[in-house]
Formats: C-alpha cells, structure tokens, sequence
C-alpha cells in the first residue's frame, strides 16, 4: 500500500510539473502577444503622426473643407475623418497639437490623396482659402 501511495505521489509530481510548464508556455505566449499587439498599434499610430499616410492613392478625391472661426482642433480633425481626408483623426489631432501649427478659417480645398504634412500647409495658410462669394 505504501509502494502504491508513492507511485501515486510521484504520478501528481510529474503531472503538476507538466501542469506547470504548459501554463508557463500559456503565459509567456500571452505576454508576447499582447507585446507584439502592442508594438503594431504603436508603430502605426506614430507612422500616422510623423510619417506621410495618405487615405486613397493618387489622383485621390477632392473634397470642400469650411473651416469655422472659433472651431476646435478636434472639430477640424473630426471633419477631415469624416471626408476621409485623413486616416485618423486623433493622429491628425496629435500631430497639430504637437508642432503648433496655426490652423486658419475659411474653406479650403483638399484632397484625399495628401498627406498630413500637405493638408497643414494648405489649411495654415489663408492665401489657400477659396474666396467666399458675396451675395
């Protein structure tokens, strides 16, 4: 009987041990995962903000923006997402928060095709501005 209560203990030992191993390799798999997920999501968030993303390949679409006076930067960056003029509209916002740029009223036209770089020369430079029509 004792012989049978050590192969007993020695069979729990082995299965515990492998036990462990297989949810140590569950584990580790997650956490890479998860870092790789991570990594992804970051690398194209930044590659949005300061690289040259575009939403449609040239020739692309032209598209009216109207530009208030008094309009948040994120009412911009929500407006350029919707026309699809920007991939995204917090990596849009981003990039505008971070180097500053003073955005303009008025209505501009961009196109689909630009890059974010693009899209802030026009929209920061009133000369861009189409003329309003007087009624």
């Amino acid at each position: 009987m004792a012989k049978q209560s050590q192969q007993a203990k020695a069979a729990l030992d082995i299965i515990g041990y492998l036990l462990g191993i297989l949810l140590n390799l569950v584990f580790y798999a997650v956490v890479a995962f998860g870092l790789y997920f991570v990594a992804t999501n970051v690398y194209e968030f930044s590659y949005q903000v300061f690289g040259d993303r575009v939403c449609e390949a040239a020739p692309g679409r032209d598209v009216e923006i109207r530009i208030e006076e008094g309009e948040s930067t994120m009412e911009i960056a929500e407006a350029l997402y919707m026309n699809k003029v920007v991939i995204n509209k917090y990596t849009f916002y981003l990039k505008v928060r971070l180097f500053e740029y003073p955005i303009m009223y008025g209505t501009f036209r961009l196109n689909t095709s630009m890059t974010y770089d693009e899209v802030l020369e026009v929209i920061t430079d009133l000369s861009n501005a189409i003329p309003e029509e007087s009624s």
